[in-house]
């Protein structure tokens, strides 16, 4: 296999792990913050708009130098707070407690994809 190609399939099942598991960790932690409309079917929604609203706004300030990772972090985590506030229909503090869920969920479905494609590259190779 490539690497273009294992480059690709990398991407892909990033993408897929970060939206299930996101979705999992946004559903158990919005019932844990007693959330109204904790329904999975919002959770998904949810974690797919807060994944291409980071993806857009990633994009937009990858082009400005130095300032611009930092300026695109703290507009990303706030972009993100808001996306998960309106999904939700909840205050700010419970959206504040989801985006941690999100934190850790995108976290682990980058390591997770990390092994399971170093393992996949070992296998090949």
């Amino acid at each position: 296999m490539g690497y273009a190609a294992l480059g690709l399939l990398g991407m892909i099942v990033t993408a897929f792990l970060v939206v299930v598991l996101d979705s999992l960790f946004l559903h158990i932690g919005a019932r844990l913050a007693g959330v109204r409309r904790a329904t999975f079917y919002t959770a998904v929604k949810a974690s797919i708009a807060c994944a291409l609203s980071t993806l857009l706004l990633a994009m937009i300030f990858s082009v400005i130098p130095v300032a611009g990772t930092g300026v695109g972090f703290l507009i990303g985590l706030l972009l993100t707070i808001l996306v998960l506030q309106a999904s939700y229909s909840t205050s700010f503090g419970k959206a504040f407690l989801l985006w941690i869920f999100n934190v850790a969920a995108q976290i682990g479905a980058v390591l997770l994809s990390v092994f399971l494609l170093a393992g996949v590259y070992n296998i090949t190779s």
